[in-house]
């Protein structure tokens, strides 16, 4: 993608999360990554445009980042691909705080846009996830738990701080954008699944 659309998203990301997608316009976008507001319409075609392609390129990014991360961890334990899973997931979301709080509060209001992200990318989420899980209950190394309700426990723990932000800062005194709060959040996730997937010490 071009210089000139990776300013325009990257302004619309901001400009979403500060001001809501209806509370921003076509010509507040053009003035933050400083282009002309005929080039929104050129490219996107209108705000409506800019919205859908910020959220395809979001998740084209981090599913590309998922393949590469699986192709390159086939050797490893399922624990060990699923913790980097979760680790990419973190830290993706750090770094795209904007367009993080942006999708969860996109999906969570009943809409046309909501089932098309549901349909088109959140099955591929989940199944980031999911493989690993469902490898180590099949090679005996994972207790026989519900893959459904450990994705569900999962991802309310991934989604819960870009969705509610100031309850992250006033309760733990923590950015939920930061690393050291990914950091810290991925220990939590992994010492929860690892309860609840891990066989019994004998």
């Amino acid at each position: 993608m071009d210089q000139t659309k990776l300013r325009i998203l990257s302004a619309a990301a901001i400009l979403f999360d500060q001001k809501g997608y209806h509370g921003t316009s076509v010509r507040q976008i053009a003035e933050a990554a400083e282009v002309n507001a005929a080039l929104i319409s050129y490219h996107f075609n209108g705000k409506q445009g800019v919205l859908e392609r910020l959220i395809s390129y979001y998740f084209e990014t981090l599913f590309q980042q998922l393949e590469q991360l699986e192709e390159g961890g086939m050797d490893r334990s399922p624990m060990e691909r699923l913790e980097g899973v979760i680790r990419l997931y973190l830290s993706f979301q750090s770094e795209h705080a904007a367009t993080t709080r942006l999708i969860q509060r996109e999906l969570s209001v009943e809409s046309m846009l909501a089932r098309e992200v549901m349909t088109l990318y959140i099955s591929r989420w989940k199944h980031g996830i999911a493989r690993p899980i469902e490898e180590g209950i099949a090679a005996g190394v994972f207790l026989p738990v519900s893959v459904d309700h450990v994705l569900l426990m999962t991802a309310s723990q991934l989604i819960y701080p870009f969705l509610h932000p100031q309850s992250v800062r006033e309760v733990y005194y923590l950015e939920p954008a930061s690393a050291e709060f990914a950091e810290w959040l991925h220990a939590e996730i992994m010492r929860s699944l690892r309860a609840w997937l891990c066989l019994p010490e004998r």
